[in-house]
């Protein structure tokens, strides 16, 4: 979508010039003929004509053998062609090379993998978390492994291992959302998990679309407002309990965020219920709702979960700054384009300065901000039982208003 295409520039010039930056001693020992040579092949590569490029990488690897920046190169193009045996050939040079970096062990690992061999992909992708172990990629490798596995433990250990290593690597947390988001008991998670992917890789239009839309099918799908004669009632079921959890030896009392979360969205459903409101998950509805939700959190908890939940403090942020409605249409832009399309017509001045904004105050992770379960308690205020049983009452409060008659 063009108008969107403001919105990714900085990210887009963060990534920019990764393939020169760490190969700076590989690319000094080629002559100035060479190196050129290179260029123009990686160039090849880059746009789709691998073949034509290989020529000049066979030529350059027996030029320099020894050369870690050729040898991988022509690894990738081999790679590009579907030739993973040749790649699988070429890794006892450059797996064992004092410049391999996580993207050598993940190549050869993935032609491992699409070969056939997962044992010996996982083989590859541990002994790369050696020399790696802050390797957000590796972590989505083994996670992979295992989600095809089925071993959805796994496959969860590995993603949030990534994630939290890794904080602003985006595709394992596209993978772990579509995991919660199919599971009976993870559903805030991935919400929470489709939306930080979104926001973390906003120029990958298809994962956008797909994370985006699978956001509003479990909303629509765990949100019921019913109405009959003789009573209305709203259903929420985005998870299955509610724990509250007292440590034995400090007495802090822990509530956990998924049966928050599910518990302040009645708030503002409780106003479209008494509306008699049909709940279609529309942007304006989103929009309605999840506004609610934040003003609820806060209200009710204070924050309760810190930086911890850097999700809600951001959407917080972005309230403050004025731009909910242009977010909310960003988020959600792909699945009702038409409605998108609309409100852009109108409010095209609104949106562009949401995009400045967020160009400048981009969301990242990292540094105390998470979304992940494993980190839910790093930042949460300490509750005593007194105050929790406030916030409880609160809670339940907010919850009990989920019928009327």
């Amino acid at each position: 979508m063009a108008i969107l295409k403001r919105l990714t520039l900085t990210i887009m010039l963060l990534l920019a010039g990764g393939f020169y930056g760490y190969t700076q001693d590989g690319i000094d020992e080629l002559s100035a003929t060479d190196r050129e040579l290179l260029y123009k092949a990686v160039d090849l590569v880059d746009g789709d004509m691998s073949e034509s490029a290989l020529e000049d990488f066979d030529m350059l690897a027996k030029k320099y053998p020894k050369n870690y920046l050729v040898q991988y190169e022509r690894a990738y193009a081999l790679y590009s062609l579907h030739r993973y045996d040749q790649v699988i050939k070429a890794q006892e040079f450059f797996l064992s090379h004092k410049d391999a970096d996580e993207l050598a062990f993940q190549l050869v690992g993935n032609a491992y993998d699409i070969t056939g061999d997962r044992r010996k992909a996982a083989e590859i992708y541990n002994e790369g978390l050696k020399r790696y172990p802050n390797s957000g990629k590796l972590y989505l490798e083994l996670g992979n492994i295992y989600n095809l596995d089925k071993d959805y433990d796994k496959a969860f250990e590995n993603y949030n291992t990534g994630i939290r290593v890794d904080p602003n690597f985006a595709s394992n947390y596209f993978q772990a959302a579509n995991l919660y988001l199919n599971s009976e008991g993870g559903k805030v998670w991935g919400l929470i998990y489709a939306e930080a992917e979104i926001l973390l890789a906003p120029s990958n239009e298809f994962r956008h679309q797909q994370m985006a839309s699978m956001m509003v099918d479990c909303f629509r799908e765990n949100i019921k407002l019913n109405y009959d004669s003789a009573k209305t009632s709203l259903s929420v079921t985005l998870t299955p309990t509610r724990t509250i959890r007292i440590d034995p030896e400090t007495h802090i009392v822990y509530l956990n965020f998924p049966g928050v979360y599910e518990t302040v969205l009645q708030t503002p459903l409780m106003s479209m219920l008494l509306n008699h409101e049909q709940f279609t998950a529309s942007i304006p509805q989103l929009i309605e709702i999840r506004r609610g939700a934040i003003d609820t959190y806060y209200a009710l908890t204070d924050n309760l979960y810190g930086k911890s939940m850097y999700m809600m403090e951001f959407q917080k942020e972005v309230i403050d700054a004025g731009h909910w409605d242009a977010y909310n249409y960003f988020i959600f832009s792909g699945c009702y384009p038409e409605e998108f399309d609309a409100w852009y017509e109108e409010h095209e001045e609104e949106f562009d300065s949401f995009v400045d904004w967020y160009n400048n105050t981009p969301f990242t992770l990292g540094n105390g901000r998470s979304v992940t379960p494993g980190q839910l308690f790093d930042n949460y205020r300490p509750l005593d039982l007194i105050e929790a049983t406030r916030i409880a009452s609160g809670l339940l409060e907010a919850s009990s208003a989920g019928s009327a008659d």
